[in-house]
């Protein structure tokens, strides 16, 4: 007999430049279990035929009202006789579903990768037996119920390009939600000294509020004001199943954010072979030295850059870091077997 895998998520789109990924998460749990999903917002896929998606209504125009009755029915008829029940980066979904989780029957999970701590993750982390997340420093509240799992990067999805051609110019990448926290000003500042060095650097991403547009907005102006227009190139936001051959166009990923989680970017360009540079703690004791940088600061991060610009490609050392810590296979395999065995 099958087990039951109820999974409950923000959005089940594999376009979604945010949150496409989690489409192959889905796949990967139906080896283990009949899944049913519980998602907010319900877009483009095409799963398992042991998998089965119910909205609660973002993607129907819903209230919010009308989104949170929607999800507590949802909730009470598929967790009746669920084996188990896994809540994705909503640690809310968790307070949610009071008080029908003080009566479960089943082991219940939740997943959370950031440094911030919020009221509802405080919370969530009562509710639930136990906590999976990437790293240590991807979850910041000590609690015995948290298990070490990895970042689940798609390693056979994310790889090296076949074959690269010279190029005459180095090719830099930023990746990702464009917002003051990722403090792309640093790296455009750190561009700017790379005199005597032939460079492109490529932003690709877009901003979801509008204190990131007017984010956005500085960025432009700083680029004028330093003469770089011909050097950047803004590509825009991308979905998910396009960033492998983004990665693979380009020789070394830049990422110098404050989140202080692990950033599933840094990771995924690693697994394509890209040389990463990058200033977040949470890869303090994941990378080699030469590409963990301490301080944001532009002169630092630019020596760097010159100091690194000249490896091979790919980088089959950073790669194997993902293949052996974060990989795919892996860490859906430790969930599953957590909550299911």
């Amino acid at each position: 007999m099958h087990k039951k895998l109820l999974v409950i998520t923000q959005k089940v789109d594999r376009k979604d430049r945010n949150l496409g990924f989690f489409h192959r998460w889905l796949e990967e749990f139906a080896r283990y279990a009949d899944v049913t999903v519980i998602a907010s917002f319900v877009g483009d896929h095409t799963l398992p035929a042991n998998v089965h998606v119910y909205s609660f209504g973002k993607d129907r125009g819903f209230s919010r009202l009308g989104r949170i009755l929607e999800y507590r029915r949802l909730y009470a008829r598929h967790s009746r006789d669920a084996d188990a029940v896994f809540f994705h980066m909503a640690p809310e979904f968790v307070v949610a579903a009071l008080p029908a989780i003080l009566f479960r029957r089943h082991r219940t999970g939740l997943w959370y990768v950031h440094g911030s701590v919020p009221f509802w993750l405080r919370l969530a982390s009562r509710l639930v037996d136990v906590i999976f997340t990437a790293s240590q420093k991807s979850f910041r509240l000590v609690s015995k119920k948290v298990m070490y799992t990895g970042h689940a990067i798609d390693a056979d999805f994310f790889k090296p390009a076949a074959s690269t051609a010279p190029q005459n110019a180095i090719r830099l990448l930023v990746a990702g939600r464009i917002s003051s926290v990722k403090k792309i000003e640093d790296i455009i500042d750190a561009c700017a000294r790379l005199t005597g060095t032939a460079w492109i650097l490529s932003i690709v991403g877009g901003p979801l509020t509008s204190a990131d547009e007017g984010y956005v907005k500085t960025l432009r102006e700083r680029i004028n004001a330093k003469n770089l227009k011909n050097n950047i190139v803004w590509r825009g936001a991308h979905s998910y199943g396009e960033m492998p051959a983004i990665y693979q166009s380009h020789d070394l990923f830049i990422s110098v954010s404050g989140t202080g989680s692990v950033d599933k970017a840094v990771l995924e360009a690693m697994a394509c072979g890209l040389t990463v540079i990058t200033a977040n703690e949470a890869f303090r004791d994941i990378l080699p030295e030469p590409y963990y940088v301490e301080r944001y600061d532009p002169e630092i991060l630019a020596e760097r850059i010159r100091r690194l610009a000249g490896e091979p490609r790919p980088n089959p050392g950073l790669r194997l870091v993902v293949e052996e810590h974060h990989a795919m296979s892996s860490t859906i395999r430790a969930i599953a077997e957590r909550l299911l065995s």
